[in-house]
């Protein structure tokens, strides 16, 4: 299968690696649709501080499963699912509260970790939200930044009297 891989700033190459093997608690998913943000562009660039090359991107995405572990439930064939790209620790005070977006040790697929690039990407069950089946794979790709979007507006509590300015980072 190929696999995206930035082998250096602005260098992207697709190579054939083997299948991944998967673990009782894996699921293997055959990726549709990669959403590219702001924080990809940074990457490209060599401009994003917590990335090493090799790297491959790929945290917005969706796709539908191929094979599953022998151990997961909730989940069949052809399901259309996408991917929390955060990795965390478990362990670590922010992670125990249920603070995980700030965890001591985050790490997110595609930038730290091996991102979803590829034809096939095998990953954790619990990693994996079910997505309703008449939701394209486009949209699917785009629940992550929208989930970030939400979560900012959340924090932000109740503003139905005051003025707002939103403003957006962008690369």
């Amino acid at each position: 299968m190929l696999q995206q891989i930035m082998t250096a700033p602005g260098k992207i190459e697709f190579q054939k690696i083997s299948i991944p093997k998967l673990n009782k608690n894996e699921v293997l998913v055959k990726i549709m649709r990669i959403g590219v943000c702001g924080s990809d562009i940074h990457v490209y660039r060599g401009e994003h501080p917590y990335t090493r090359y090799p790297i491959t991107q790929g945290h917005e995405v969706s796709g539908k499963i191929e094979k599953i572990g022998s151990k997961v439930q909730g989940f069949k064939l052809d399901d259309k699912v996408t991917i929390q790209p955060q990795v965390v620790c478990e362990h670590c005070y922010q992670c125990t509260h249920g603070n995980y977006h700030i965890c001591d040790d985050l790490k997110v697929m595609g930038f730290q970790t091996t991102g979803a690039a590829s034809e096939l990407f095998a990953v954790n069950s619990e990693k994996l939200i079910k997505l309703p089946s008449e939701m394209t794979y486009e949209e699917g790709a785009m629940i992550e930044p929208c989930a970030v979007g939400v979560h900012a507006v959340l924090k932000g509590g109740d503003v139905s009297d005051f003025n707002v300015l939103v403003l957006g980072a962008g690369p």
